[in-house]
This record gives structure tokens, sequence and C-alpha cells, in this order.
């Protein structure tokens, strides 16, 4: 089956080429360590971040790091205990209430130490790719 490339296209006419893909195998196998280093690689070259993040502990701290920035709020660390069991790590939530969460319900309230309330965004929509860059 051949395909057709648009070179070129007025209101009268339109110019085109025939599309030949080219054949290239593979001769070995890419491990999956080759494959994500390559992919950290590509993205990297985009202007994103690569963090070495090598534990659980790290990825939470990294997180309210990012909900810090995100919210511009610093988080006392009662708070962010109690932000992070109750909103981001409920373990009465399974995996369907928390992508619920991220895309319908991405505002969270936290309560601070003084009784008061502010909401926390946990994901900039309108913003995703530059607030991750």
């Amino acid at each position: 089956m051949s395909y057709f490339n648009i070179v070129a296209e007025t209101t009268e006419n339109t110019v085109v080429t025939e599309y030949k893909p080219a054949v290239k195998r593979s001769e070995s196998y890419q491990g999956e360590s080759e494959l994500e280093k390559e992919f950290i690689h590509m993205l990297t070259e985009q202007g994103y971040e690569h963090l070495p993040i090598h534990s659980e502990a790290e990825m939470v701290v990294n997180l309210r790091k990012k909900l810090e920035t995100l919210n511009t709020y610093s988080f006392s660390d009662e708070e962010w205990e109690r932000f992070f069991k109750a909103a981001l790590a409920n373990p009465n939530e399974h995996i369907v209430e928390k992508t619920r969460k991220i895309q319908e319900d991405y505002v969270q309230v936290l309560k601070r130490d003084d009784g008061s309330t502010k909401n926390i965004t946990l994901i900039d929509k309108k913003n995703i790719i530059i607030f991750f860059r």
C-alpha cells in the first residue's frame, strides 16, 4: 500500500510525493535499562529535569516540594503529615478513587495548624507541562 505526502497545496492544485518507509530492523535486543536510559535522555533534551529518586521517602519529599511550589505555601511538618495521609496516601482509597481525585477533584482542603483551612491544588491542569519541567 502506497502512502503520499503533500508537498504543496493551493486552491488550484496539490503536489504530492510517494512516501516509502525506511525498512529498519534492529539487529539486537534493547533491554529495559537501555530503553529507560534512552527515554530519560530524550526527556532531559526537551528540558525536563532528571531527579535521581531511588526510594519512596525521596519521592514523598519531592512531592511536598512540588506542591509547595505550585501552591506558594510551606507546609509545617504536622500539616504535611495530615495532608499526605488524608488526601494523597489515604489507605481507604484505591486506584479508582485516586484517579478520580487527580482528574476531577484536584483541589483538596488542608486543615492548618491554627485551625483555618487552605485549598491545595494537586495539579495545575492549565500548565501541566511547564510545571514539571
